[in-house]
């Protein structure tokens, strides 16, 4: 007889821009049936583009298939930037931020594991609500959880844009990381800075409330930073998940399989939104 599993199916879609005002596109962006990568460089001319590719594609060399091998990665990231400084003159003081999310096993289950360096983020658009996952590890956002300074008075404070945290700049890093179940029907959000210094959350969820194909979405998130100012580069990478009741045989009855689908159509419209909530 056979019996009730779950079949995930993922879809993604990316878009990145140098935005208005900057000579060059210094974001880095990874997508994969199981991982999903952003990073945003900083460091000179070419040190933030070079920091931002090595960490992302470091992430994605490393194939995590554990939350502990996904920090691994991260840790394995930020010593090959830092050698990478090191050696290379001209690349001195760059790094990156990074943020990814990945499907992984943890107690014989299947789940999501997500981690963050610095202030790019992850949202999750679950049931009409926009949740930020991630944390910012950058000076205003420190002030703010520390009630030394407002929300209000942080979205001009002249130290917005200075990182606490990042990949590459010290010999070891603190690694943020959350686990999440496999629910199905989330849609996830991995962007940089530049999205959310433009955008508003509820501007952002107006956004992923849409059937359109994640890559329709994350285009128009990029073009409406962009129409908002596009003062950096700006980085959207939205990866739908939908898991599916289905048939299959006793031997393994609780098997999750995962199917990619990063070219199918919509999903089922999401009509609200509500505040979002920080972890």
């Amino acid at each position: 007889m056979s019996a009730a599993a779950r079949q995930m199916r993922i879809r993604w879609g990316g878009a990145s821009d140098r935005g208005l005002r900057r000579s060059e596109n210094q974001d880095a962006m990874y997508a994969d049936i199981g991982l999903f990568v952003v990073a945003d460089g900083m460091g000179g001319h070419l040190g933030g583009s070079v920091a931002s590719s090595l960490a992302v594609r470091t992430v994605a060399a490393n194939s995590p298939s554990t939350p502990d091998e996904l920090l691994a990665a991260v840790r394995h990231a930020n010593q090959v930037v830092l050698h990478r400084s090191e050696a290379h003159p001209d690349l001195a003081g760059m790094g990156t931020t990074l943020c990814a999310i990945a499907v992984v096993e943890r107690d014989e289950s299947r789940v999501w594991c997500l981690v963050n360096v610095g202030d790019s983020r992850v949202y999750r658009y679950q049931s009409s609500e926009l949740t930020q996952m991630t944390i910012d590890h950058n000076f205003v956002a420190e002030m703010i959880r520390a009630g030394d300074l407002t929300i209000d008075e942080a979205a001009d404070h002249p130290r917005r844009n200075t990182l606490t945290r990042a990949i590459g700049v010290e010999p070891e890093v603190s690694v943020d990381d959350w686990i999440l179940d496999l629910t199905g029907n989330d849609r996830f959000l991995l962007c940089t800075d530049g999205v959310t210094n433009e955008l508003a959350d509820f501007e952002i969820a107006e956004v992923l409330d849409s059937e359109q194909h994640p890559s329709e979405i994350a285009r128009a998130l990029v073009r409406q930073a962009n129409d908002k100012g596009g003062r950096d580069n700006s980085t959207a990478l939205v990866v739908d998940v939908v898991i599916d009741s289905v048939d299959v045989g006793p031997e393994n009855p609780a098997a999750v399989q995962t199917q990619a689908n990063p070219d199918a159509g919509g999903t089922t419209k999401r009509r609200s939104w509500r505040r979002s909530r920080s972890r």
